[in-house]
Parts: structure tokens; C-alpha cells; sequence
């Protein structure tokens, strides 16, 4: 069982909201849900962290979602 905590702590964090649907504006395209899960899943094909930001707005964007002014996206 000590072998698996890791990996079980891991996937309770991935699972953790990183947005909040309050700080994006977005169109009929892909439900808010679905598309910050998506990005989710690409982050990790993003190796600099410095980067990864950039890339979950970029992908949310191409998903029809836009931050907000001020909008906290903690990655």
C-alpha cells in the first residue's frame, strides 16, 4: 500500500480545479468543464513550468473560452 499513496495523492491532485468557470468568458463552443480538462490533460506534454500558463490559455482559448480581466489560473 505505501507504493501506491503516491500515485494516489497524484491523482487526487490532477483532479483538483485549477479554474474556476466564474474567471473565463466563453461561447456555445465546448462546455467550460470539458474543455479546462482537456487542456488539463495536454499540460503535460508542456516541460518548461514557466510555460504551461501560457499554453492552458492558448488551449482554452482555442476551445472558445477567454480569461477574464484578472482572472486567477493556477497551474
Amino acid at each position: 500500500m505505501n507504493r501506491a499513496a503516491p500515485l494516489i495523492l497524484l491523482c487526487m491532485l490532477a483532479a483538483c480545479e485549477t479554474t474556476n468557470s466564474s474567471d473565463w468568458s466563453g461561447g456555445p463552443g465546448t462546455p467550460f468543464k470539458q474543455a479546462e480538462r482537456s487542456c488539463q490533460d495536454l499540460l503535460g506534454s508542456v516541460s518548461k513550468e514557466e510555460d504551461r500558463r501560457d499554453f492552458f490559455v492558448g488551449c482554452m482559448r482555442a476551445l472558445g473560452w477567454t480569461p477574464k480581466p484578472g482572472a486567477s489560473i493556477d497551474l
